[in-house]
Parts: structure tokens; sequence; C-alpha cells
């Protein structure tokens, strides 16, 4: 698979919202480790939005932006919080970023990454290291562009994003938090992964996995 249509977009999301009650648990428990312990729930309530609107995300001259963007909105509503409104801001840069596509390669999906990344930057004010899901999608991005590079094919440039998410986020140990709840808890939220950060790893490995099928 070296382009994704709409409709593959469409599957693609579908396969990360089937994939998170497997991990909302770990998320729990992280979250519990370092916040109030509802980001578990929180990727529970919003997947299952956006998997239950996604039939009908993008009808009518779809395109792959405008199902991005609406996705995140289902996300949001459905579970408001300070992940929910981030994750919804990735989605919406990046839908706005690829507005009009109804075919993305490795180079369209780099442009809507990296929107996303800024978006998440900006609404958050933090920055790669400060212990936040950056601190996973980061090198997710980089990890892309290195791919590109190489002339590395679509699925082994998302396996390769995957890796780094995941070693991003295990990365975060023996971090200090700066932002939200953890940064109340200090030293004791750095004994365990970002929860944020986990999440981002989690749902990029589904997307990888979705693009190797």
């Amino acid at each position: 698979m070296q382009k994704l249509g709409v409709e593959d977009v469409r599957s693609a999301l579908a396969k990360v919202a089937a994939d998170v009650p497997a991990y909302a648990e770990e998320l729990r428990e992280l979250d519990a480790a370092t916040g109030d312990g509802d980001l578990g729930i929180t990727m529970t309530i919003g997947w299952k939005a956006v998997s239950e609107a996604l039939p009908t995300l993008g009808q009518g001259g779809a395109d792959i932006g405008t199902l991005l963007a609406q996705a995140g909105m289902a996300f949001n509503r459905a579970a408001a919080s300070t992940f929910g409104a981030l994750l919804a801001t990735a989605f919406m840069r990046a839908g706005k970023e690829l507005r009009g596509l109804g075919e993305v390669g490795l180079t369209e999906l780099i442009r809507g990454f990296e929107a996303a990344l800024l978006g998440i930057k900006e609404r958050g004010k933090a920055e790669v290291g400060d212990r936040t899901m950056l601190d996973a999608l980061a090198p997710a991005v980089s990890a892309m562009k290195e791919a590109e590079r190489e002339g590395q094919d679509l699925p082994q440039a998302m396996r390769m994003a995957a890796d780094a998410a995941l070693k991003g986020a295990q990365g975060t140990v023996g971090k200090v938090p700066r932002f939200g709840r953890a940064a109340w808890v200090g030293q004791r939220a750095a004994e365990v992964q970002d929860p944020g950060a986990t999440a981002v790893a989690l749902m990029l490995r589904s997307l990888a996995e979705f693009v190797q099928s």
C-alpha cells in the first residue's frame, strides 16, 4: 500500500478505534500514576464516537482533509478534555493541510503530521522534552522524513514512525513533567512513561499495522 485514498483513511481510523479497548487499561494505569487516571476512558469514549461517526464523515464530495478534521471534532465532542482538545487540534490541522486531496502518499502524510505537530505545540505551549504527547509524535515525524530520504515505501516508513514514537514514549521515563496534573505530582510522575506520549505511540502502531496489512 503506497497511497491512501479516502476510504483507506476511513478504514485506518476504524482500525485505530478498534484497537483502543486492548490498551485502555494500560493508559488508565499510567495516567492514574501521574494524573487523574481518565485517559483510558477518554480514549475509549472518544474513539468510540469516531468509529460510530465514520460511515457518515466526509460524505458528499469527501476528501481526506475533511474526513480527518471531522474525526477530530467527533472525538472532542464526545470526550472533551485536555487530551481530547489536543488530539482534535492535531486532526484538524492535518485536515486543513490535506484539504481537497482524495489520495495521499508518504510526502503528503508527512505534511499532515507536521501540521498536527505544530498545532499541538501551539495549543499546548509545550516543546519536545516536556514529557507530553509531542515526545512520541516528533520522533515519528522525524522517522517519516528519514524514511522518505532513504526512499523507503509507505509501510516501512510508518513502521519506522511507530517504532520511533514508542522509543520516544519510553524516553519520557525519568523526565519531570511541566504541564497538567502530572506537574503537581512532580518527581514521582517521572517514574513511569508519559500517558499521552504512550497513547500517541499506540495509535501510530495501529496505523502502521493497517498500512502494512
